[in-house]
């Protein structure tokens, strides 16, 4: 049982530090963070930041890598046709879903002050998951089609964040899902 307590006191730590670094992210750049501006806005131990991470810049690619590991995990659990409409309309929900439950530090990394190595590693995440796009299309128009759908959604994904996320993600995904079909026409 004090583990449990345990792991909780060390998710609340972290959840605060993050907290903190989106924060102070919203305000200057990274590189211009201090470890002591950090946790004194925390309110926790320098000492404590230094058992979870090695510096500012670590600690902002742990949150990426677990960020795009709580993706791959959830996209694998509901993921069943992704070759039909529903399970493409299904994928789209889920990124829009993914980034509004994450919207606070998506809207850091993804803005203009962002950080380029997280939306390239956002691109070949989304990259790695979509589902088939069609199978008549042939495949050397796909090689180009693909990375431009996934810029294209992060666009789109950064747009919607700047704009409050006022829509919802589903419409969100039935937009992106029209606009990707009527692309894929143009290549047929």
């Amino acid at each position: 049982m004090e583990d449990h307590k345990v792991d909780r006191r060390v998710r609340k730590t972290k959840k605060l530090l993050l907290h903190s670094l989106t924060t102070l992210m919203s305000q200057k750049k990274i590189n211009k963070i201090t470890v002591k501006e950090l946790t004194d806005l925390a309110d926790v131990n320098r000492g404590t930041f230094y058992l979870y991470y090695k510096d500012i810049f670590d600690m902002v690619e742990q949150v990426e890598t677990e960020l795009f590991e709580s993706f791959s995990r959830a996209y694998e659990e509901f993921v069943s046709n992704s070759k039909s409409y529903l399970g493409a309309l299904s994928f789209f929900t889920f990124v829009f879903e993914f980034v509004q439950e994450n919207a606070e530090i998506c809207r850091i990394l993804l803005g203009p002050e962002g950080d380029y190595h997280f939306i390239e590693k956002f691109k070949n995440t989304i990259k790695q998951h979509q589902p088939s796009i069609d199978d008549t299309v042939p495949t050397a128009q796909l090689h180009y089609y693909r990375p431009y759908v996934v810029s294209g959604c992060i666009g789109l994904i950064q747009q919607w964040l700047d704009d409050g996320m006022k829509v919802p993600a589903r419409d969100m995904a039935v937009f992106v899902l029209g606009v990707v079909r009527s692309g894929l026409g143009s290549l047929r």
